[in-house]
C-alpha cells in the first residue's frame, strides 16, 4: 500500500482549526503538503504555506506536535503520514494556488467533511492535549 508523506501546520484561532477547501478534494485538508527532493520539514512547510496561503513561515518558531497516519483523503488504497507542527507566520492569509477557501473548523462542526487523518487522529489529539477545547 502506498503511503504519502506530508508536513502540515496546525493553525488555531478563536478555538477553531484552519482547514482548506481545495479544488481537487471533497474533504478539508490541513495547510501543508509533500516535500520535494532534499527538502527539510522547515523548507517544505515554508514553500507549501507560501503556495497555499501566501504567508511567510518563521521556520525557527516550529514546534513539533507529532506524527499522524490514516487513510489518504480520496484514496482508499493509500495512506497518508503527516508530521504536524505549530508555528508562527507573517502576512495575511488568503487562498492561493489550488486552495479555494479557508475554513475555520470548530469541534462541533461536521467532522465528516475532514480528511480521515484529521477527523480520526489529529482533531482528537488536539482536543486531548488541550490545544482545542
Amino acid at each position: 500500500m502506498k503511503t504519502y508523506y506530508k508536513y502540515a501546520l496546525c493553525i488555531i484561532r478563536d478555538n477553531r482549526l484552519l482547514v482548506l477547501e481545495e479544488s481537487d478534494q471533497e474533504l478539508y485538508l490541513l495547510p501543508g503538503g509533500r516535500p520535494e527532493a532534499g527538502e527539510s520539514p522547515e523548507q517544505a512547510l515554508s514553500r507549501e504555506l507560501k503556495e497555499e496561503l501566501c504567508i511567510e513561515l518563521d521556520a525557527s518558531s516550529l514546534k513539533y506536535i507529532g506524527p499522524f497516519e490514516d487513510v489518504a483523503a480520496g484514496k482508499e488504497e493509500a495512506r497518508v503520514h503527516i508530521e504536524l507542527y505549530l508555528g508562527v507566520f507573517t502576512g495575511e492569509m488568503r487562498p492561493c494556488s489550488e486552495v479555494q477557501r479557508l475554513v475555520w473548523f470548530a469541534r462541533n462542526d461536521d467532522w465528516s467533511k475532514l480528511a480521515p487523518v484529521t477527523r480520526n487522529k489529529i482533531l482528537p489529539a488536539l482536543l486531548e492535549r488541550g490545544l482545542l477545547a
